[in-house]
């Protein structure tokens, strides 16, 4: 009886032993939230950001900037792992990589040195394949310690969350790490990496304009490396024949050629089939872009349902080809051209491109159908 007694205290013991008891507070670790990199003078600066999780947590309502503080650390060395160690040496306690949410790459790190860097990123096992991946002209730092519109907490902006904000305003696409590595797997594929600043001037607090996140256009990234930037009007042809989803996007119809727009429809989801065909010139891909809209603004300039759908083809047209021209001036593949032969047509790819120095130069574009649809046009106008 009194054995049983002893082991019945034993047991309870043990049973208050494999709580938790090694766990650590929330406050006690640095979870790295982004990463930022750069490359320049044959060394690596790695950034972290690191964000108040406890703080966040304690706030039922909107969290003040000073409340959710943001540190960013900044470690180099002539290799990546170097510079991420030099961020250890000082970080006082356990840091992790479990949590981080975005990765930034510098103009210098997208020449060449993606293998490398996510060679060693990937090699712990800590980052996961879906963080939302970008690249930037800017101040690494500045950029990642961007401001929070009405002080909501800095976990929700749009470095963090491009989905929310991308299904409002289809400008440009986000990517996720996992699509990026894929394509440095294959000899012609095509990213197109989204750029972000903090370039803010729309909104202010009374004071002066906080820095933002925003997406500012999008490198074009091939065979391990960036082609160009791509920003403004030049990605508009893009958007329609490279996007994978665009969920709506404004397009201003210029009917009568003014500063002011005569039609202002939203695009839905636009799809493009590319047919390629052979001749002695290289190769010619021909466009067939069809797209839904739906009227958000008209000044009743153009009254025909069917003449709004032709003004707006025609517009679209214009951009496709405008932006095709000047991306191929640049020598870049925006439209992903090359990455269409290689999958769809090999033996062309390996015939005319693949031996190519300049891929772009035996790449012809011929014809451009649009055919929008526009799902309103019968919407009641006052004064008719």
């Amino acid at each position: 009886m009194r054995w049983a007694w002893i082991s019945s205290i034993l047991a309870a013991c043990v049973m208050l032993l494999t709580g938790c008891w090694d766990s650590k507070e929330v406050q006690s670790i640095n979870f790295i939230t982004a990463i930022g990199i750069d490359y320049a003078d044959n060394q690596y600066t790695t950034y972290a950001q690191l964000i108040d999780f406890s703080s966040i947590a304690k706030q039922e309502g909107p969290t003040p900037r000073e409340g959710s503080q943001i540190w960013i650390g900044q470690g180099t060395g002539t290799t990546l792992s170097m510079a991420i160690n030099n961020l250890y040496e000082t970080s006082q306690q356990q840091t992790l990589w479990t949590h981080v949410k975005a990765i930034v790459l510098s103009q210098n790190a997208l020449e060449g040195r993606l293998e490398d860097i996510f060679n060693t990123l990937l090699h712990s096992g800590q980052l996961r394949y879906t963080p939302w991946i970008y690249a930037t002209e800017q101040d690494m730092s500045t950029l990642l310690s961007p401001s929070a519109i009405l002080n909501q907490s800095a976990q929700t902006i749009e470095l963090f969350e491009p989905m929310k904000l991308y299904k409002q305003h289809s400008k440009y696409e986000p990517v996720r790490l996992h699509q990026l590595l894929d394509s440095l797997r294959e000899p012609a594929s095509v990213v197109l990496l989204p750029s972000v600043s903090t370039k803010n001037q729309t909104w202010h607090n009374g004071e002066k304009n906080p820095p933002l996140i925003q997406m500012d256009g999008f490198y074009v990234v091939s065979n391990g490396k960036s082609q160009g930037k791509v920003s403004g009007a030049e990605a508009d042809g893009t958007r329609y024949v490279n996007y994978d989803h665009v969920y709506q996007y404004p397009l201003y119809v210029h009917g009568n050629h003014g500063s002011t727009p005569d039609l202002t429809l939203t695009l839905h989801k636009p799809k493009t089939h590319i047919k390629a065909r052979k001749s002695t010139d290289g190769i010619t891909f021909d466009l067939f872009t069809s797209v839904k809209g739906t009227i958000a603004e008209d000044h009743g300039s153009i009254r025909s349902p069917h003449v709004m759908e032709q003004e707006a083809s025609k517009q679209m047209e214009a951009q496709i080809r405008t932006t095709f021209a000047k991306t191929k001036a640049r020598k870049v593949d925006s439209f992903g051209l090359v990455e269409h032969l290689y999958r769809h047509n090999l033996d062309w790819w390996k015939e005319e491109v693949a031996q190519q120095d300049e891929p772009l130069e035996r790449i012809q574009l011929g014809k451009v159908e649009v055919n929008v649809k526009i799902l309103n046009a019968s919407t009641y106008k006052y004064g008719e």
